[in-house]
């Protein structure tokens, strides 16, 4: 759908899922991927200067491919995680994507 900028206030919602990167452009890369790989969605986004919260409602994709078109360069997803201190949910990472997720307590994983 589109990128919106995520007021402080929305940052407790549980259902909101996906990475907290360092500021810069990889962050604008991720935030750019994740639109693209989230059809249909609006993408979160919350600027803490030295950070950025980039968030999904429920689940959240990046793909290499994405993250490399946006980014200009070769890039790998394990890398990701120097400049990602931090993300909300759950984390499945598969070469190639990685997906955060929102599991409650009574839910099963998939």
């Amino acid at each position: 759908m589109t990128i919106v900028d995520m007021d402080a206030s929305d940052e407790s919602s549980p259902d909101l899922v996906g990475p907290v990167i360092r500021a810069g452009n990889l962050a604008e890369a991720v935030i750019d991927a994740i639109e693209e790989d989230n059809p249909g969605q609006d993408v979160l986004v919350l600027d803490r200067e030295d950070y950025v919260r980039i968030h999904t409602r429920g689940a959240c994709r990046l793909t290499q491919s994405s993250l490399e078109k946006h980014f200009g360069q070769s890039y790998q997803l394990a890398a990701l995680e120097i400049d990602m201190p931090s993300f909300k949910g759950r984390l499945k990472t598969r070469t190639g994507e990685y997906v955060w997720f929102y599991q409650n307590s009574g839910q099963e994983k998939s």
